[in-house]
């Protein structure tokens, strides 16, 4: 994941919205951080493991396992969070035009930059490309960027549904996730299970959004939630036949669901105490959208370095390095980057998006407001 911080007040809704508004955070940021992390630690283990440098199996495929329970789910009801306030603030129009600049474009440019790095190298890699698999994007999204492409037709699916009456929208929102979860068949294209696997965490993440709750609240919901979580998960693998069937998709959404309650009461905890480690996992946060996009390629090419250009096959080392590599260059791209034409790699440029809006007003009228990352 969806799919990138800075600080904001309050936006209030006008009346036709009806509903509560979300405020930023800081404990979005931090949580953003800490899922970013989760995100390259699990795809630089699995490259390893596909690489075919050793790596415990069992350590591997219990931690592989946790994270992939929840770690994407977590940014797609981030991404949700602000689905609201930010139609209310935009409009339907220049919300479509920031999703259109934030999310496709760079889904579009990093496919087909990754996909073109990835098939120039193919020979030399396990997994060989082919140039349609590259630019079949519209349909079939490669590696990391199905997140993005999913996000942003999730993003469609919403505006159509909450551009004029919000109120009903979200909950419908939220019954048509639930539903698309445990509807969705293996023989389905990527693309639509995608979608309908990460529909309800949109969903969940735009209601809660709307409550308005302080952080004191919000911690407590964590807390009941991971708790509740626990309970659940429990009983449903207790009660589950074997083989568990249809029981595997509620058991993996009590497993997300826990994922999530954790890491924001994690995130809240954090960043109510102000110090280095909120700071650097907010600084995290902030950029994740460039190391999501970036984290693969940076990640594979010190893989490539150490394998084959230094024959170093410890896997901690490639583990450590991966992981800080991947984390903290894009990081520093995406920090000199800020306010400059560079920033393009990352999303289309104010002047374009205000093109995209209708000369930036939105349906209120309204000028339209600076990009925020993640805000989306």
């Amino acid at each position: 994941m969806t799919p990138a911080p800075g600080p904001s007040a309050v936006a209030s809704a006008p009346p036709a919205i009806g509903l509560g508004t979300a405020a930023r955070s800081g404990w979005i940021d931090v949580a953003k951080g800490l899922g970013i992390l989760l995100v390259v630690y699990g795809h630089v283990t699995r490259g390893l493991a596909n690489s075919g440098i050793a790596i415990d199996p069992g350590w591997f495929a219990t931690l592989d396992a946790l994270i992939y329970a929840f770690h994407m789910p977590l940014f797609f009801l981030l991404s949700g969070w602000f689905f609201l306030s930010s139609l209310a603030r935009r409009g339907p129009r220049d919300y479509l035009a920031t999703r259109v600049a934030t999310v496709l474009w760079p889904y579009v440019l990093w496919s087909l930059l990754q996909g073109g790095i990835e098939l120039a190298m193919s020979r030399w890699t396990r997994q060989p490309l082919a140039a349609g698999e590259v630019l079949a994007l519209a349909w079939a999204p490669r590696a990391q960027f199905w997140f993005l492409h999913a996000l942003f037709l999730i993003s469609l699916i919403a505006l159509a549904l909450c551009a004029r009456r919000p109120r009903a929208g979200v909950p419908a929102l939220l019954a048509i996730g639930l539903v698309t979860h445990f509807l969705q068949q293996v023989a389905w294209p990527t693309a639509l299970s995608t979608v309908a696997s990460m529909l309800v965490y949109f969903a969940a993440g735009a209601w809660l959004g709307a409550r308005g709750w302080g952080d004191g609240t919000l911690r407590r919901l964590a807390l009941a939630g991971v708790l509740g979580g626990v309970v659940a998960l429990g009983l449903v693998l207790t009660l589950a036949p074997s083989p568990p069937g249809d029981w595997v998709r509620l058991s993996g959404l009590i497993a997300s669901g826990l994922g999530i309650a954790a890491t924001c009461g994690l995130a809240l905890v954090i960043a109510a105490r102000p110090g280095g480690l909120a700071r650097g996992l907010a600084s995290l946060g902030r950029a994740s959208m460039a190391i999501f996009l970036a984290h693969i390629l940076v990640a594979s090419g010190v893989r490539i370095l150490l394998a084959k250009g230094l024959h170093l096959g410890s896997p901690s080392l490639h583990l450590l390095l991966g992981v800080v590599a991947g984390t903290l260059l894009p990081w520093w791209l995406w920090q000199r980057v800020q306010g400059r034409a560079g920033m393009v790699l990352f999303e289309l440029p104010p002047a374009w998006r205000r093109r995209l809006a209708g000369e930036g007003a939105g349906l209120h009228g309204r000028p339209m407001s600076a990009p925020r990352p993640f805000d989306r």
